[in-house]
């Protein structure tokens, strides 16, 4: 089987590496700006033209732009940075769902910037730990605490710094012939499972219940110290405003502190979610979730309890119900298993058992009781059993039930 995976390793320039690669992250977010800007106003002229009229720029045409302003502002550049920033851009402006591009800001704490597939060196180092990473004939330290899988074939590379942390990911294509793909004709029924998302804990149709811990992950986010430091840093940025001044030393070093809390509580959510995602993987050769839209679930409250609604988003953002979904749905598919979302109307009412629908349920009701049948558990894992139903009838594995929806509207 084909797997194009990513492999992520932290890297430690010294200062004068540090200098070399922080500006190509500024000549990156020029050219794509450079190139955004160009974008906007052709699509500007266009936009008063008759389709027949209407002239776009060639990628030749971009390129010698770009190259051209950067001579202008004397800035020292390396063509296939500028040439990896138009590609992203026009890669962006492709892909509707994102919504059109936003200009890129040098000053965030994140950066990165692409390389081709060519002009790079991995060679050993006397450490075992560590190896040597050659790029822009800078000599890397490479902390390699995986191997990359054998004859795999290169798509890009991106350099990135997050914190003042850097690392280098690789983008690889290779064969695992390991990997057998799993479909609904060799699917054993015992091994799928489904899964419903809560905020304290993930449910398994299988009777388990895992604990996300994100609200003691996050504590650090709302404590009375952090929320102390983030009203400082805004009072100094409407300062700054007013006054029409930069910010100063100070602000930076504050930001530095906030960054690395935020950084901290990433990082402990992520490795659970990955630990979590990795066994469910492991374990089970179906696996069905909701399709959860995240954006719709966060939205503000209009009018009555937008306090508990606003607290209710903050858990939800906290949980990172995208991520752990886009951690399942890319380990299900390097690991040849079936990965489905369902629709999630009335998971939670409907009954697992006879299928009728509790029409009064609330959130805070943790154990459904059916009044038809009896049925009593805890009401995630009553979720999960029927997103498993739906995702097993979907392919035709599972017993014809009825549409949840329309008997919902049947409901007095």
């Amino acid at each position: 089987m084909q797997i194009t995976k990513g492999f992520k390793y932290r890297i430690y320039p010294n200062l004068e590496q540090q200098k070399l690669l922080n500006h190509q992250f500024f000549i990156y977010n020029q050219a794509y700006n450079i190139i955004l800007d160009l974008q906007k106003k052709q699509m500007q002229i266009n936009k008063n033209l008759d389709k027949s009229q209407r002239t776009y720029l060639t990628t030749v045409q971009l390129d010698n732009k770009v190259k051209e302003i950067l001579r202008q502002r004397e800035l020292a550049f390396k063509s296939v940075v500028t040439q990896q920033a138009r590609i992203n851009l026009l890669r962006a402006l492709k892909d509707k769902t994102k919504g059109f591009p936003k200009f890129k800001n040098s000053k965030f704490a994140k950066q990165s910037f692409n390389w081709n597939n060519q002009g790079y060196q991995i060679k050993d180092s006397n450490n075992p730990k560590f190896k040597i990473f050659h790029i822009m004939k800078l000599p890397l330290k490479m902390r390699y605490h995986r191997d990359l899988p054998q004859n795999y074939k290169l798509n890009q590379i991106t350099i990135s710094k997050s914190h003042n942390k850097y690392f280098v990911s690789f983008s690889i294509t290779y064969e695992n012939p390991s990997v057998s793909l799993i479909s609904s004709q060799n699917l054993d029924i015992k091994k799928a499972v489904g899964i419903d998302l809560n905020i304290n804990e993930i449910a398994l149709s299988s009777g388990r219940l895992i604990k996300t811990n994100s609200k003691l992950i996050s504590k650090a986010k709302y404590d009375n110290a952090f929320k102390r430091l983030q009203r400082k840093q805004s009072r100094r940025v409407l300062r700054a405003k007013k006054e029409k001044v930069k910010l100063g030393a100070n602000f930076l070093k504050t930001q530095i502190k906030l960054n690395k809390i935020y950084e901290k509580a990433s990082n402990i959510k992520k490795d659970l979610q990955h630990k979590i995602t990795s066994q469910i993987v492991n374990d089970f050769d179906l696996i069905a979730v909701e399709a959860l839209q995240t954006k719709n679930m966060t939205k503000r409250a209009k009018l009555k309890n937008v306090k508990v609604k606003s607290g209710l988003n903050k858990s939800i953002l906290d949980t990172s119900f995208y991520q752990f979904l886009s951690f399942l749905e890319y380990k299900a598919s390097h690991n040849g298993k079936i990965f489905t979302k369902i629709p999630s109307q009335y998971t939670s009412k409907t009954c697992s058992k006879c299928g009728s629908i509790k029409a009064d349920l609330r959130l805070s009701d943790r154990i459904y009781i059916c009044k038809e049948c009896g049925n009593e558990m805890h009401r995630d894992i009553n979720a999960s059993i029927n997103i498993l139903n739906r995702a097993l009838e979907s392919f035709e594995l599972g017993i014809n039930s009825l549409d949840y929806k329309q008997q919902a509207l049947c409901v007095s």
